[in-house]
């Protein structure tokens, strides 16, 4: 098996035309969703960059001490080096992995420094990390099983500027918007303003989201060369691709930009998770069902041949990209701590409760793709069902105990509608 994982970081799927884009021109990733089989409801448990690195290597929950006894648990990368599986790292200097992906496992590994760029007759970090996969590949043809694990950091501001092409707005209002590299990031919009003429803080969220689009254009046009370079060598039929996001990219959706304070929203915790078969088996099939980042272990382990480890949270995704009508969760957790206070998230398809303190809001779903519209009050005895269900699933999360999952009454969710 020979695996290419690209992680987007900050990749807000509502920005790629395979996740419903209508303006954004994304060419390479909508071809590659052609191919492939595209998770709809992929979701980050505790959207932060280093607590999805750890879901991702470990297929687990990131757990207080106390309720693993500081156990060790088995990491992706070393499953995969006692296999006789190569391993590679490839990764932008900005992306978060540099100081979160443990190098224990991995065969090798290679950041690309900003101010190394030069050597490699390159632009942007971007470019240079493109350009080392590609002859990461190029030298290593003979191997037979291999992951190339890619981090692409462009799309966390400060943008660069030679990573952003204005092409991607033309023939939008957005274009004669001037970009805004390096945007305030945090709560910048209050809940006031409602003006016809946008504020000054408003006016740098538009031009915020303006660039971020033009950067998002230029990643895909990076890989869409990196695919180009794969089919010349002749191993584009017989990879499996990844495709997918730490977190996703606030861009003002509930007057905040970036990914702190980690309110639990859409915008945020929604991922992209786009998966290439070899010989693009399933091409264009959709999957509905409810995923998370602890998936991602399990399904890599499954491709391998590897056991998936006991302590894994996390469900392999293979049956399910070929269509296996298997449904692994009724509903997904999400969970972050905002100024020492614990926010949690229950999203089944219909519903979509957050829960902070002892405030519980109840938004529908898809129809409140952003949650503007609180139907707490409409629906008291969902709202009820679900705030117990979420308390009850935050405490067998706390002792490790998952297999204790609580049910939902799908029947009350159902009539409620």
């Amino acid at each position: 098996m020979k695996c290419l994982v690209v992680v987007l970081d900050a990749c807000q799927p509502a920005y790629l035309g395979c996740y419903g884009n209508d303006w954004l021109v994304t060419p390479t990733l909508d071809e590659l969703a052609s191919h492939s089989v595209v998770f709809d409801q992929h979701f980050a448990p505790e959207p932060t960059p280093s607590a999805v690195r750890w879901n991702w290597l470990t297929g687990r929950w990131l757990l207080p001490d106390a309720a693993t006894g500081r156990r060790r648990f088995p990491r992706l990368p070393q499953l995969l080096w006692e296999h006789d599986i190569a391993t590679v790292l490839i990764g932008d200097e900005r992306s978060p992995s540099r100081n979160r992906l443990p190098g224990r496992g991995w065969e090798a590994m290679h950041w690309i420094r900003q101010c190394r760029v030069g050597d490699l007759e390159q632009e942007s970090p971007l470019g240079g990390t493109v350009q080392t996969a590609v002859e990461w590949l190029k030298t290593n043809q003979g191997l037979k099983n291999w992951l190339v694990w890619l981090e692409l950091a462009s799309l966390r501001a400060p943008w660069h500027p030679s990573e952003f092409d204005k092409e991607a707005l033309e023939g939008h209002p957005e274009a004669d918007l001037e970009p805004l590299f390096d945007p305030p990031l945090g709560q910048v919009l209050s809940k006031d303003i409602v003006t016809a003429e946008p504020s000054e803080a408003k006016s740098l969220v538009e031009r915020a989201a303006a660039t971020y689009a033009g950067v998002v254009y230029g990643v895909d046009q990076w890989l869409g060369m990196l695919l180009d370079q794969v089919r010349e060598l002749g191993m584009y039929d017989e990879l499996l691709i990844v495709i997918t996001s730490d977190v996703g990219w606030p861009l003002g959706q509930h007057g905040v930009v970036g990914d702190q304070p980690a309110h639990l929203h859409e915008e945020l915790i929604h991922l992209p998770l786009v998966v290439k078969l070899p010989n693009q088996e399933q091409a264009g099939r959709r999957v509905q069902q409810l995923t998370l980042a602890v998936d991602l272990m399990p399904t890599l382990a499954e491709a391998f041949g590897i056991p998936v480890p006991e302590s894994v949270h996390g469900f392999g995704l293979l049956s399910t990209a070929r269509g296996q009508p298997l449904q692994r969760r009724e509903y997904i957790c999400s969970h972050s701590r905002i100024e020492n206070a614990d926010q949690w998230l229950l999203r089944t398809h219909e519903w979509c409760l957050r829960l902070s303190g002892q405030t519980g809001q109840l938004f529908v779903k898809p129809e409140d793709r952003w949650e503007v519209n609180d139907v707490a009050n409409l629906h008291p005895e969902v709202a009820e069902h679900l705030e117990l269900t979420l308390r009850r699933f935050a405490e067998v999360l706390r002792q490790d105990r998952l297999d204790l999952v609580p049910l939902v009454r799908r029947e009350l969710l159902r009539l409620a509608q």
